[in-house]
């Protein structure tokens, strides 16, 4: 009997021995497991490299990430983790390349992953994507869209947005193009908004002025503070020249006003009081530190360290070095925007002081951009000759919207 009692006593030392190591090896494992989990949460979506644009896929700036603050390449990990800790993040692009538009839904999917996961600590909580592509006029059919509640929308989809606000008729490229944003702004909780002004507001500005949006719009906006003299000169030219010299000279101020009115409009968009942080899609030419969305945004009072500016650009046959892009470290004209970094938001282009971030992707296949302003130009000539009038800065206005 008493051998009985200390066989039974040795058992239970061995099996509360075997149970306390097992229960010790568990722990490990889920402490281990939960590491590899944080770790997952740390890590960028994987990048995007399925190029869908068909040209110079191979060249070998494409896929790199240029950063202003180390004035070289980074990796996509430190990109997007500077994504996440930024307050606004302003998303250039080329309209019609389809891989701007993965970048820019990827960007949103990072952004969305290291601050749910609470990663990147005292981030601000984004709450807003502004869009240029869609206009104030457009606002009815987005709050149908979303229904009561836009933090929680219906159960719709992105292709239901884009047919409720009626994409297919506003212009702009193929909304299979835009439709990975919208998605993963849905997927997000966040709320898509207006970014941009109406074609009718466009058409009286530029012809009355700044001041036919109102006085009250014109402070709010901070219109009212000139450029600085040589950037407004250089979007003047900038101006003529993305019209191939066909725009007639009287017209030019009426466009630089409606550009102005877009670029303050855009940062209005992401400053609407009731959201803690945005995102603007939009193209190059209203993401430029110096004069877009961004200057309208340090007028009012944002700080820099809460801004990420990032322009997706296309590269350029033959040329493959940095300071054929405006991104040399000692490139003087690139630092003031001069030269290549005057270039237009549908153009290559790119400058130290412009953006913090540059995407390099291939190039998409499209026509001559001059040919296709001269049968703009022709028709529109050619329908105000008919009244036996002028072009004036209204008819170049007409399609600003989208420019």
């Amino acid at each position: 009997m008493r051998r009985s009692r200390f066989a039974a006593l040795a058992f239970s030392k061995r099996f509360v021995g075997t149970l306390g190591s097992s229960l010790i090896a568990l722990f490990l494992l889920v402490g281990l497991t939960g590491s590899v989990a944080s770790a997952d949460n740390r890590d960028v979506p994987a990048f995007p490299s399925d190029w869908k644009s068909n040209e110079l896929k191979e060249h070998p700036l494409v896929g790199k990430i240029w950063s202003r603050a180390k004035m070289g390449f980074v990796s996509a990990q430190d990109f997007g983790t500077a994504l996440a800790r930024a307050r606004y993040v302003l998303l250039g692009e080329v309209h019609d390349n389809a891989d701007h538009h993965i970048l820019q839904a990827w960007a949103i999917r990072t952004i969305s992953k290291l601050r749910g996961a609470r990663i990147v600590e005292g981030a601000a909580q984004m709450d807003v994507v502004a869009m240029e592509m869609l206009s104030s006029d457009q606002q009815k059919a987005i709050d149908k869209f979303y229904g009561r509640n836009a933090r929680v929308p219906r159960q719709r989809t992105a292709s239901d947005f884009g047919r409720l606000v009626k994409w297919d008729k506003s212009g702009w490229p193929d909304f299979k193009l835009y439709e990975p944003i919208i998605a993963e702004a849905l997927r997000a909780h966040l709320v898509v908004t207006p970014g941009n002004t109406t074609r009718a507001e466009n058409r009286k500005v530029a012809k009355e002025g700044l001041a036919a949006v109102g006085a009250d719009v014109v402070r709010r906006l901070v219109l009212d503070k000139p450029l600085p003299e040589a950037v407004a000169a250089d979007l003047t030219a900038e101006i003529r020249d993305s019209h191939c010299g066909m725009l007639p000279e009287g017209a030019i101020p009426g466009m630089v006003n409606v550009q102005r009115f877009r670029d303050a409009r855009m940062a209005d968009a992401m400053l609407v009081s009731k959201w803690k942080g945005a995102a603007l899609i939009a193209g190059n030419g209203h993401v430029r530190r110096d004069r877009g969305a961004p200057w309208y945004l340090a007028q009012r009072g944002v700080l820099p360290e809460d801004v990420v500016i990032v322009r997706h650009i296309e590269v350029s046959d033959g040329k493959t070095a940095l300071a054929d892009y405006g991104l040399a470290k000692n490139d003087k004209n690139a630092a003031r925007g001069k030269g290549t970094a005057a270039a237009s938001n549908d153009d290559v282009s790119g400058a130290v002081e412009l953006s913090d971030f540059v995407v390099f992707t291939p190039r998409q296949s499209r026509l001559e951009p001059c040919e296709e302003m001269r049968r703009q130009m022709k028709a529109i000539r050619a329908h105000k000759s008919s009244k036996q009038d002028a072009v004036t800065p209204a008819d170049a206005a007409k399609d600003a919207g989208k420019r």
